[in-house]
C-alpha cells in the first residue's frame, strides 16, 4: 500500500471514528454524511475494503504535511476527473487533501461534486469553507452555498413537486415553473410547522389548536341568548347541529381540540411545556390572547398572535430534548439536569433550530421598545424552572424571532369553518321540513359567524416572492384528512421558466401606498411589471415623467406652503392607476406593457384570503 493509500485511510478511519463518538451523536449532522459519503465511495467506486484493524489517525492530527509539488499534483487530478465527470472519484481527491492544506478550487470542486451527486449538507460546508479561505466577498461562491443550502432544506418538496424549481440570485431565492401551468390549477400545497389562531377570533370563533378545524358549539354560537331560550327550543337546536367533538386540555382550559389525537400531538409538540399547569408563566400569555386586542401599549402591536412565537421556541426546545434523550439509550447523556445550549453550528441547538431557518428576518430592531411586557413575559416562561433546558430568550431573540413571523406568517385554517357549521345547521332544518322551527329561530339567529383564522409558518410558501401582478394564489385546503394547510393555485398562464409570485399587501392600493407598506413591512422596494407600468399621482406623466403645467391657486383662502398648483394630467379610463400627458405617451406605455396590467384592481382577490 502506498503512503498516499495509507494517509488516506488513516483520515477516513478518523472520521468513522468521529462518526461514532461526536459526530453520531447528532444524527444528520454534515461529517457524518460526509463520512458515510467516502466509505461507499471506498466500497461501491473504488472498490477497496477498510482495514480497521491498525491505529490510525487522520494526518491532521499526527502533523502529516502534502509537498507544494504533491499538492498541487493532487489538485490537478481532482479537476481532471471533475471535468471528465467521475464525481465521486473527483470529490475523494478533493478529500483526500489535508482539510488545513486544501486550496479555494478544491473546496469549490468537492462542494460542486456534493451539490451534483445531491448530497447537499456536504456540499453546503465545503462552499462555506471555500467562501472562509476566500476571505472576501465572492458574490459567486454566496449563491452557491445558499443554493446548497436551499436544496438541502427542500429536497424532499422538489421531489415531491415536479412542477416547480427553487432557484438563488442576488435578489434571493424564489420558485418557478418547470413547465407549462393553466390557470386554475393547483400547483403545491403546504403544511405549518408552527401555527396559531389569531387573537382576533381566538374566543368568538373557537378551534381546534391542532388541526384548526372549528368547534362552533350553539353555546358559542347563541351567546347570552343561549341561557334564555326555553330548553325544548334549545334540544332542537342540538339536534340539528352538526355534530362537534370539544376536548379540552386535561390540565388547562386554555387550549382546546377534535380529537384525543389532536389533544396528544399537541402536548407532545409544544403543549407539555406550555400548559399553565407545568408553567404558570404562560397563564399571562394565554389570557392575553383570549382578549381579542391586538393592539396593546407596551404589549402587543402585531396581527399575529404572540402564541405562534411561544410555540416556535417550545418546538426547538422539544426537539433538542427530543434529540438528547435518542442519543441517552446509545451514549448515557444524564437528563437529570437542564442542558445548557451548544452554540456551535453542529450542536443540537443549531440542529433544532435548522427548521426554521429558511424564514428570512427583517424590520426594525427597536420596534422591540415599544412591546416591553411581552418580552418580559416570553422571559419568563423560558426561565422558568419547568423547563428541561435553559434557552437564552434574549432581546436580540425575540426580535430575530418576531420578524420571522412577521414576515413570513401566512393566514389560513381549516376549509371546516365556522360559517360551513351554521350553514350546515341552517340546511338541516330547512331539509327536515321544521320551516316553523326556523320561524321560531328568526329573532335569535344572529348571521353567519367570524371564521376561524390561524397564522403559520409554511416552509414551501414562505419562498413565494411578491408581485402587484401575482401570477398565483394562496387557498385553504385540507391537505390530509387530519391536516389542514394551503394550496397555491395558478391565476395566469406560466411557462417554463416563469416564476410563481403572490401579493404581500392589499392590491386595490395604489403604487405609492403598496411601495410603502412593502418596504416597511419587509424591506425592498417593489419593480414588479405592474408597478413600471403605474403612475403614484395624476401630476407626473406615467411614461415620459413630464410634470404637468402650473396653474393658480383655485381655492384663494387656502395656502399651500408656496408649493405650485398644477393641473392633473387626464388618468388611464380603465385601471384609473396611470396618467399620461399626451395620447402618444398613452399609446407607448401600451404597447410597452401597460395592456398586461390595466385592469380594475379593487376586483382582485387577494393572495393570503380564504377559499
Amino acid at each position: 500500500m502506498s503512503v498516499v493509500d495509507e494517509n488516506d485511510n488513516r483520515m477516513l478511519e478518523a472520521t468513522v471514528n468521529n462518526s461514532s463518538s461526536s459526530t453520531d451523536q447528532l444524527k444528520g449532522c454534515t461529517s457524518k454524511e460526509e463520512s458515510d459519503l467516502i466509505i461507499r465511495i471506498r466500497r461501491t467506486i473504488l472498490h477497496l475494503e477498510e482495514d480497521s484493524s491498525n491505529d490510525r489517525s487522520s494526518p491532521k492530527n499526527d502533523g502529516t504535511v502534502l509537498s507544494t509539488a504533491t499538492l498541487d499534483f493532487k489538485t490537478e487530478r481532482a479537476k481532471q476527473k471533475y471535468a471528465a465527470g467521475s464525481l465521486e472519484e473527483a470529490f475523494y481527491e478533493c478529500w483526500k487533501i489535508p482539510q488545513e492544506q486544501r486550496p479555494l478550487d478544491i473546496w469549490k470542486i468537492g462542494g460542486e461534486c456534493c451539490k451534483k451527486l445531491r448530497v447537499f449538507a456536504v456540499a453546503q460546508r465545503w462552499f462555506s469553507e471555500a467562501i472562509h479561505v476566500c476571505r472576501s466577498n465572492n458574490s459567486d461562491l454566496n449563491v452557491k452555498l445558499e443554493q446548497a443550502r436551499i436544496a438541502r432544506f427542500f429536497n424532499n418538496y422538489l421531489t415531491k413537486y415536479p412542477t416547480i424549481d427553487i432557484r438563488v440570485d442576488h435578489r434571493g431565492k424564489g420558485i418557478y415553473a418547470k413547465r407549462v401551468v393553466s390557470p386554475g390549477e393547483d400547483i403545491f400545497t403546504d403544511i405549518p410547522i408552527v401555527h396559531a389562531q389569531t387573537v382576533d377570533t381566538l374566543s368568538i370563533s373557537p378551534s381546534c389548536a391542532t388541526c384548526t378545524t372549528s368547534l362552533l358549539t350553539p353555546t358559542v354560537y347563541f351567546e347570552s341568548t343561549w341561557s334564555r331560550m326555553p330548553e325544548k327550543l334549545q334540544r332542537h337546536i342540538e339536534e340539528n347541529w352538526p355534530s362537534i367533538t370539544v376536548i379540552p386540555c386535561s390540565y388547562c382550559s386554555f387550549e382546546l381540540y377534535c380529537s384525543e389525537k389532536c389533544r396528544e400531538q399537541a402536548w407532545d409538540s409544544y403543549h407539555r411545556i406550555l400548559c399553565p399547569s407545568v408553567n404558570p408563566e404562560t397563564i399571562e400569555l394565554y389570557q392575553f390572547c383570549a382578549n381579542r386586542q391586538i393592539i396593546v401599549r407596551e404589549m402587543w402591536n402585531s396581527i399575529f398572535s404572540p402564541l405562534i412565537l411561544a410555540k416556535l421556541i417550545a418546538i426547538i426546545i422539544l426537539n433538542i430534548v427530543s434529540s438528547v434523550q435518542n442519543e441517552t439509550i446509545k451514549i448515557g447523556i444524564d437528563l437529570n439536569h437542564s442542558h445548557v445550549n451548544d452554540q456551535s453550528d453542529e450542536g443540537p441547538l443549531e440542529h433544532a433550530k435548522e427548521v426554521f431557518s429558511e424564514f428570512i428576518s427583517s424590520g426594525d430592531p427597536t420596534y422591540i421598545r415599544t412591546i416591553p411586557r411581552m418580552l418580559k413575559i416570553m422571559q419568563n416562561i423560558f426561565n422558568h424552572s419547568s423547563m428541561p433546558l435553559r434557552y437564552e430568550f434574549d432581546e436580540q431573540e425575540f426580535i430575530h424571532r418576531f420578524y420571522q413571523i412577521a414576515c413570513n406568517a401566512q393566514s389560513f385554517s381549516s376549509p371546516t369553518y365556522a360559517t360551513t357549521i351554521y350553514t350546515k345547521f341552517l340546511g338541516n332544518i330547512r331539509q327536515r321540513g321544521k320551516g316553523a322551527l326556523y320561524q321560531v329561530l328568526q329573532p335569535f339567529l344572529k348571521g353567519e359567524p367570524v371564521d376561524q383564522v390561524f397564522g403559520g409558518l409554511f416552509p414551501l410558501q414562505s419562498s413565494l416572492n411578491h408581485s402587484c401582478d401575482n401570477s398565483c394564489e394562496i387557498m385553504d385546503c385540507q391537505v390530509t384528512p387530519n391536516i389542514a394547510g394551503i394550496k397555491v393555485r395558478c391565476k395566469h398562464q406560466l411557462k417554463p421558466g416563469d416564476e410563481l409570485t403572490i401579493n404581500y399587501v392589499d392590491l386595490a392600493l395604489g403604487r405609492r401606498a403598496r411601495r410603502a407598506m412593502l418596504k416597511r413591512a419587509y424591506n425592498f422596494w417593489c419593480e414588479c411589471q405592474r408597478c413600471t407600468f403605474e403612475g403614484d399621482d395624476a401630476y407626473s406623466c406615467t411614461e415620459c415623467k413630464t410634470l404637468s403645467p402650473i396653474i393658480d391657486n383655485p381655492n384663494p383662502n387656502l395656502t399651500n406652503d408656496n408649493i405650485p398648483y398644477r393641473k392633473p394630467f387626464p388618468a388611464c379610463s380603465r385601471c384609473r392607476n396611470a396618467w399620461y400627458c399626451s395620447s402618444a405617451c398613452q399609446k407607448q406605455a401600451w404597447k410597452q406593457g401597460h395592456k398586461l396590467i390595466c385592469r380594475d384592481w379593487t376586483k382582485e382577490r387577494s393572495s393570503s384570503s380564504a377559499n
